[in-house]
């Protein structure tokens, strides 16, 4: 049984409420469509799922979206200490591997008169509650006179950078992952079009992640606002 009193429990309950209250204001006809696909950013790449609505009013569409994909820092920078033997690139100054989970609820306009025949253009604005994780990114690190330690940067060595033999596996943090809520903005256009029965919509836009209590990934550095541009491709069919 879900635990209520728990923050973030009552975050996703309030955006599921905030959700669910966009459909029982919205007129649509019907849900028309399920698509997913693929998002290429300038800082990651994830995966999203739609559920496409139509309005009564040709020149308008819906959809809520629910997405995961990685979040990198603008500063961040990969690196490699030629001291060593084929050592691993690492990010300096990174202390946590970042991400978001979310939902989106999206508003599409057409630009024009709809022709089956040839691709139509809509432009849109997404809004939605977002969940950020991160876990910790670990370097191996070579301390002189012992075993070389694998560890999560600091000031002490971040100021020993020539020890620093490289990065490790993403999977090491795995289980240490934390939570932080945010938010979800973006602007786009998007180009639809129908082929053999099937929809391709590509997409494309600037988004806005923004975390209150930070999404913490480089040290010292600004860590609640994150922009990006993006690239999204999905395929569909009508239901």
């Amino acid at each position: 049984m879900i635990a209520v009193s728990h923050p973030y429990t009552k975050f996703w309950l309030l955006s599921m409420g905030l959700i669910q209250g966009l459909f029982s204001q919205a007129q649509f006809a019907k849900t028309t469509q399920f698509s997913s696909g693929g998002i290429l950013s300038t800082n990651g790449f994830g995966i999203v799922v739609q559920a496409h609505l139509t309005d009564n009013n040709e020149k308008k569409s819906h959809h809520v979206s629910g997405y995961l994909h990685t979040i990198k820092h603008a500063q961040e920078s990969r690196i490699k200490n030629d001291k060593y033997v084929n050592p691993n690139p690492y990010v300096f100054g990174k202390i946590n591997a970042g991400g978001g989970i979310g939902l989106d609820y999206t508003f599409l306009n057409l630009i024009g008169e709809k022709n089956n025949k040839t691709p139509s253009l809509y432009w849109g604005t997404s809004l939605g509650p977002m969940l950020g994780i991160i876990k910790p990114y670990y370097i191996s690190y070579d301390k002189r006179g012992e075993q070389n330690l694998v560890v999560v940067q600091d000031e002490y060595i971040m100021a020993n950078q020539d020890s620093i033999i490289g990065g490790v596996s993403w999977i090491k943090g795995i289980n240490e992952m934390k939570y932080t809520p945010g938010i979800h903005i973006d602007l786009h256009v998007v180009i639809e079009w129908t082929q053999y029965l099937t929809i391709h919509r590509w997409q494309n836009g600037v988004r806005m992640n923004y975390f209150p209590k930070n999404l913490t990934i480089l040290y010292q550095a600004k860590n609640a606002l994150f922009l990006s541009f993006y690239t999204q491709y999905t395929l569909g069919k009508n239901t």
